[in-house]
Order: structure tokens, then C-alpha cells, then sequence
């Protein structure tokens, strides 16, 4: 056999060599994959109050593909340079977040950049800003319906607007407020982005059975000036036969038409005792100092949903003729007037659509900020074992013209005695139908479901499963919805 000749055959070799590439560079640099980087706000407008506190906001990256433990690092515009304010790593779903410490008002732009790897490229975000605004400039889409509110109301329409335009939608936690101590257990180690409370059992913390109503006033405060949204539900008795809120259903016409009678006497009185309870929100006295009247706490505003779920057979107010309802709705706001107490966004909140309740949108009162649906998913019984949210109704309180913002005033399960219902069905509900609901709020752990009771059991976030990681899933207690 006649050989090729030594330097021809180093020749051919090399040549090969050259077309399949150095598989220690050459290869390596060609088959790395693009990084893209996209950065947001949540939100990109607070407000920075007089006092000194601010509405939190943060840096929410997202790096695409997503990987665990990718490097990122936030940096703010200074001049025309960058500044590294931190460099962090990514999660599993390939995001970072980095909470803003806001001490001015004013712009600021920020980025993300993304290092390379073995594997992928480096990337750069665009610049984003951040507008922090005064007090004294807050302006919601829609003004508020009492004619006579605070700023703070001003400010908190301002707030939940921002949430709105920005697909943002806030978790909310349900406190039983007549407890000492312990009200806080369903918010321990998390600051939601909305605490409810109920008057009735604020007014029970007033009594002399539970004489610890200025403490638990002053702790709501605290999470309000720690930027919790104040929600508050009203729970309350039945004035016709002095029963608990949760007795058979009854006309309301008495309440508005009847003065001489002991149930309009009795519902009233007990509203104007609401209303002195909400004013202490509105004039930051909590009195936890004992000295009878001093500001302890920053004032606030709160949003009221009070006769919740009128449109359902529940309670004694439930399923009364819809302008009786909306009557008594307005004269609830009448007396908050004449009362002086102008710190409340008024909210309504009807039930969830199904076969026992009527149309919840027929009841919306004629002048209201927000609006809501209260929804649960039966745990007890065949063919509940999905975890779902269900909708029923909100569009219909949506498409009312009067109703500009609305949210989920109430969610969760009935009757999980495990609590192994999985709050994540909240946001990919929502997502899947294209409403973007201001907030959604669970209620508290109330007790083990037995015989005909079907409602009590695990509701709150850290009883749930999944609850912990979901609410951590959504930075700065706030889940994109898009």
C-alpha cells in the first residue's frame, strides 16, 4: 500500500481539525444560549407620607430561561454611571426580588444584569423608574365617594389604582381582632399587603369582657404604617331578636322606616358605636398609653364592606329587596357623615353566584369605591377534591358602571379539615379569566367542620398548604397578573 506523505497527512488533518471546531472554545462560546433579563416595580409609583413612613415597593427580576441560582445584580442610575446596590441570585422560577428602602420623594431608574456562564449569556435589562410622590399629590382615577374624605382615603384610592395599572394584586390576611393575645397569629412572620379585621369583634375587645381594645387598635395602626391595607367586615348582631349575626334572614325595611321600634334603636345605636371605633383609625388614637385621648399611632384610612353577602341567604340581613338594601347602604354612609368619620372607602362585597344565592350585582350600593366577591370552595362532599376559585358573579358586579375598582373580599376553602386546599388556585384562576382583582383575602382558621357544619375549618395562609410558598411566590405580598 503507497503511504501520503507525512506533512500531507498533518496537513489533512489539521484541516479536519479546523472544520469540526476546538471543542475547548470554539464550540463552547457558539453553543451558549441567549439570556434575556426583564425587571419590574411592584409597584412603580408610593407614596412617601409626611411622617416619614412609605408605601413598600421592590425590584422584581426575571431572568428567561429560568434557572435556580443564576447571579444577578441590581443597580440604580447615579449620574451616568451604574451603582451596584446588591447582587443576589435567582430562584427556581428564575426570579430575584430586592425591597426598596425609599427616604425621598422623587425619580429613580434602576436595572438588572444578568452574568454569563459555561452555558449562558449575560444579559442587561431596561431601565425602569420609580416615582415617589408626596402626600400632598394623591390623586385615584375616580374620587372617592364621600364628599368630605381624609388624604389618607385620597392616598389609599391613589394606592389600590397604582395596584391596578400595574397587574398587581395584593394578599390579603383576616384577623380575628377580639383576641388577647394573639389576634396576629394568622400574620406571624408575614406582612400582608391587606389585614381585615371585623368591627363586631373590635367592639367585643371593648367591652368588659375583653378590656384590651386599645392594644389590639394600636397593632392594626402598627400594620397599617408597616403597609397593610386596613379591610374591615361587620359582623353584626341581629337587632330584631338580639341574636348572633348568623340567624335567618330578615326584612330590612324596619331599619329604615320604623325609628319607634326597638330593632331600629337597636342597630343604630350599635352602627354609632362602629362608627366611634372607626374614627379612632381616622384620628390615630388608639389611647395604648392610657392618657385618655393622646395620637399613639399614624392615622389611617380603612376600607368597610359592611353587610357583606347581602345577596345570600346567610345572615339576617340576607336577601332583602335590592333598593331597601341600597337605602340602608346610603344611610350607613349618611351617619358616618354626621358622625365626622371620613376616613372609609366604602366596599361592597357580594357572595359567589350559585343556585342558592340571587345576583349579587343587583345589590351594589349607589355610591361605593370598591367592589367584591366573596367565593369559597366546599371541601366536604364528592367532586371537591380540585382546588379551584370560582368567578361566578364578579364580572356582573364589574360591568357596573358605578364600580371601578374591584377585588376578592373573601377566599379560600369550606370545611378543610387538613387545610390541604392550595391557595396558588387564586392567582391561576384569575390569570386564566383576565381579571385583575385589587386583592384577595383569606379568612382565619375557625375551628373543625362537624355534623352540618360544612364552612368552619383551616383558611388561613400558614394552615394551607402551599399557603407559605405561594405568598412568598409573590414578592412584596403583591402577585403579578400578567
Amino acid at each position: 500500500m503507497r503511504r501520503l506523505p507525512l506533512l500531507l497527512t498533518l496537513a489533512l488533518l489539521a484541516t479536519l481539525l479546523a472544520a469540526l471546531g476546538s471543542p475547548s472554545t470554539g464550540a463552547a462560546a457558539s453553543t451558549k444560549q441567549a439570556t434575556t433579563v426583564s425587571l419590574r416595580l411592584a409597584p412603580d409609583q408610593v407614596t412617601y407620607y409626611a411622617n416619614g413612613t412609605v408605601e413598600p415597593t421592590g425590584l422584581v427580576a426575571q431572568v428567561i430561561p429560568a434557572k435556580d441560582g443564576r447571579v444577578v445584580t441590581f443597580q440604580q442610575q447615579d449620574g451616568t454611571a451604574w451603582r451596584t446596590l446588591v447582587r443576589t441570585r435567582t430562584d427556581t422560577t428564575g426570579r430575584a426580588f430586592l425591597p426598596l428602602a425609599v427616604t425621598e420623594t422623587g425619580s429613580s431608574a434602576y436595572r438588572v444584569a444578568v452574568a454569563g456562564t459555561t452555558y449562558f449569556k449575560p444579559a442587561v435589562s431596561t431601565t425602569r423608574s420609580l416615582r415617589v410622590n408626596a402626600d400632598t399629590s394623591c390623586t385615584p382615577s375616580v374620587p372617592p365617594v364621600d364628599g368630605g374624605a381624609t388624604g389618607e382615603v385620597f392616598c389609599l384610592l391613589t394606592r389600590l389604582d397604582r395596584w391596578g395599572s400595574n397587574a398587581l394584586m395584593g394578599i390579603g390576611q383576616q384577623v380575628n381582632i377580639s383576641r388577647d393575645p394573639g389576634w396576629d397569629v394568622p400574620i406571624a412572620g408575614i406582612t400582608p399587603a391587606v389585614v381585615g379585621f371585623d368591627l363586631e369583634e373590635l367592639g367585643q375587645a371593648a367591652t368588659a369582657a375583653f378590656p384590651y381594645v386599645d392594644r389590639n387598635v394600636q397593632g392594626l395602626l402598627d400594620r397599617a404604617k408597616a403597609g397593610s391595607v386596613l379591610v374591615a367586615s361587620w359582623h353584626a348582631p341581629n337587632p330584631f331578636t338580639g341574636g348572633p349575626y348568623n340567624t335567618p334572614p330578615q326584612g330590612l325595611a324596619p331599619l329604615l322606616n320604623n325609628p319607634e321600634s326597638a330593632a331600629y334603636q337597636a342597630f343604630w345605636a350599635d352602627w354609632d358605636a362602629k362608627l366611634q371605633l372607626l374614627k379612632r383609625f381616622q384620628d390615630g388614637d388608639s389611647d395604648a398609653d392610657g392618657d385618655d385621648g393622646a395620637v399613639d399611632g399614624e392615622r389611617t384610612a380603612v376600607v368597610v364592606r359592611a353587610l357583606h353577602e347581602v345577596n345570600g341567604g346567610f345572615f339576617w340581613w340576607g336577601k332583602p329587596t335590592p333598593s331597601i338594601y341600597q337605602r340602608l347602604y346610603a344611610e350607613l354612609q349618611r351617619r358616618a357623615t354626621e358622625a365626622g368619620v371620613h376616613n372609609v372607602v366604602w366596599g361592597y362585597s357580594g357572595n359567589r353566584k350559585t343556585s342558592s344565592t340571587t345576583d349579587p350585582a343587583a345589590y351594589v350600593p349607589l355610591r361605593v369605591d370598591v367592589g367584591g366577591l366573596d367565593s369559597y370552595d366546599p371541601e366536604i362532599g364528592q367532586g371537591n377534591a380540585v382546588d379551584v376559585l370560582g368567578l361566578e358573579g364578579y364580572a356582573a358586579i364589574d360591568r357596573v358602571a358605578r364600580v371601578t375598582r374591584m377585588a376578592l373580599t373573601e377566599v379560600g376553602p369550606h370545611g378543610s379539615r387538613d387545610g390541604s386546599w392550595n391557595p396558588a388556585a387564586i392567582t391561576t384562576t384569575v390569570r386564566k379569566a383576565g381579571v385583575r382583582p385589587l386583592w384577595a383575602m383569606l379568612w382565619f382558621d375557625d375551628g373543625v367542620p362537624s355534623g352540618s357544619d360544612t364552612a368552619s375549618g383551616k383558611k388561613q395562609i400558614g394552615s394551607l398548604v402551599g399557603g407559605r410558598a405561594w405568598f412568598r411566590s409573590c414578592f412584596n405580598s403583591l402577585c403579578y397578573l400578567r
